[in-house]
């Protein structure tokens, strides 16, 4: 009887590690599978802004920060999406003050040199900021010119929703120094917070980069929260929400 049982207990384990084994290779295949369709509509944002800063009375020299962040294009005119914190220097620097209780270095005033898109293909285009949300951190970007070509993109029309442990996938593209390859990771859904306004926690983002299911549906975009004014860490607006505000910014780009 007890051999019996042991040779059920392995029967077991050997099935469940098949189990595993399948499902993730399951999850493997959808990931290439995303990467593959989606990587285009990830495109490099980078911007030369001037800062000028003031301590006390004292204003400092102005002072010249290159930034570069990952972008998710919803349109086929190459309208695209980012975490406004990662891009205005001026939502970090309030932050930051408001962490400190104001103190610190007050930023008064910033100039965008220069902003950019740069594509899968190595082209730079001239960009231009069209609309920004502080309260929901979302900064919309469009191209200075309409492009002869449409623009690979993510349709957040294509939305769904999820709940804690459920399973899903980001796409991005490594920094510039590393090729701007494609990069893919499967990530879950940690916890849902429901107010003010529907987000989730998960357990692995990347900032300005869509969170999808494994048929290619947007669960949302990853941002950064910010609670009474400070940083709380980034989450996953829903598309729904970045959808509504889309609306004007696409208002805003044809002006």
């Amino acid at each position: 009887m007890k051999f019996s049982s042991a040779i059920l207990l392995l029967g077991l384990a050997w099935a469940l590690s098949g189990a595993r084994v399948a499902a993730a290779s399951d999850e493997a295949t959808a990931g290439r599978a995303l990467v593959k369709r989606y990587a285009d509509a990830i495109v490099g944002v980078e911007l030369v802004v001037t800062i000028k800063l003031r301590m006390g009375d004292r204003e400092a020299p102005p002072r010249e920060q290159r930034l570069e962040v990952n972008a998710t294009v919803i349109s086929s005119s190459g309208l695209a999406v980012t975490s406004l914190a990662d891009v205005d220097p001026q939502v970090a620097f309030e932050s930051m003050r408001g962490a400190q209780g104001g103190r610190g270095p007050e930023l008064v005033g910033t100039d965008f040199k220069e902003v950019k898109f740069r594509l899968a293909d190595g082209r730079e285009v001239p960009a231009r900021f069209v609309l920004k949300d502080a309260d929901l951190d979302l900064a919309f970007i469009a191209p200075e010119a309409k492009d002869a070509k449409d623009y690979p993109f993510v349709s957040l029309d294509e939305a769904t929703e999820g709940a804690p442990l459920d399973r899903f996938f980001y796409v991005a593209r490594a920094p510039k120094n590393l090729q701007r390859v494609p990069l893919i990771r499967a990530t879950s859904i940690s916890g849902v917070v429901e107010r003010p306004r529907r987000f989730y926690i998960m357990t692995e983002v990347s900032p300005g980069t869509p969170v999808l299911d494994a048929a290619g549906k947007v669960l949302g975009i990853t941002l950064q929260n910010f609670a009474n004014g400070r940083r709380s860490g980034y989450v996953v607006l829903p598309s729904a929400d970045i959808a509504e505000m889309a609306k004007q910014a696409v208002t805003a780009a044809a002006k």
